[in-house]
């Protein structure tokens, strides 16, 4: 999906210390970052779609929460890991599935998902996404680098939590 949107409106959330850059400053999104972010975020939109099917239909101001809130992840692990998009598409894509399920799941049989539901969903996402990023990175003896790279582009790791 592509919302025509002035982006000083989606303001950048600030990076989880997880994340290492060569430079002591992250360098700010270019536009081929927020090109790659919106080409993830049609995938995860489509992914979701297709997961939810005819099931229920997604209230607009969920889908721009969504919107919203993964575009800056997205741009921040773009930033931080570049564009590894090629590499981690299918577990993106994967995990939209599993976003969805968990909306379907919280909208309780209500023909709409609403943002409320959204939120819930990510925040399960978001939660699987860091165990199973720490889970990795332990059976492979990462750092906490490595760990935030694993998560990728669905949450940003913060070891503090």
């Amino acid at each position: 999906m592509n919302f025509d949107t002035n982006r000083q409106d989606l303001p950048l959330a600030p990076i989880a210390p997880g994340f290492t850059s060569p430079s002591a400053r992250p360098a700010a999104p270019t536009q081929a970052h927020e090109r790659a972010a919106d080409i993830i975020l049609d995938d995860l939109f489509m992914s979701v779609g297709q997961a939810i099917g005819l099931r229920a239909t997604v209230d607009y101001d969920a889908v721009v929460w969504l919107r919203s809130h993964f575009r800056q992840k997205f741009l921040a692990a773009l930033r931080h890991q570049g564009d590894r998009w090629q590499e981690d598409r299918a577990i993106v894509t994967a995990v939209s599935g599993l976003f969805a399920e968990r909306a379907v799941r919280y909208a309780n049989g209500a023909p709409s998902i609403s943002a409320d539901d959204v939120r819930q969903a990510a925040a399960d996402v978001e939660k699987y996404c860091r165990a199973h990023a720490r889970r990795a990175a332990a059976s492979s003896r990462g750092s906490d680098a490595a760990t935030a790279l694993i998560a990728g582009y669905w949450c940003t790791w913060d070891p503090k939590e």
